[in-house]
């Protein structure tokens, strides 16, 4: 499989990468909190609540505006199995 040199602009992102995107950022954002709350560093705990923020409002926005779920809750109720 070749790899792309370039890397994707945010009009190229899918409905698939949007949903693998926003849960890192938000992951991010709680990783760099937690680092700043070990380090004692404000502008680190500052940046994650930043990065948290972030993914939370895209999150409304990719929900309600364009239709994407970023996490499908109701998938596991829909199947006897899960």
């Amino acid at each position: 499989m070749a790899r792309r040199s370039q890397p994707k602009s945010f009009s190229e992102f899918t409905k698939r990468d949007w949903q693998r995107f926003i849960p890192y950022l938000a992951f991010l954002g709680v990783f760099m909190i937690g680092l700043g709350i070990y380090s004692k560093s404000i502008e680190a705990i500052g940046f994650g609540v930043i990065l948290v923020l972030i993914a939370i409002v895209a999150g409304f926005i990719l929900h309600f505006f364009f239709g994407i779920k970023i996490i499908d809750l109701r998938r596991d109720f829909k199947h006897k199995k899960f």
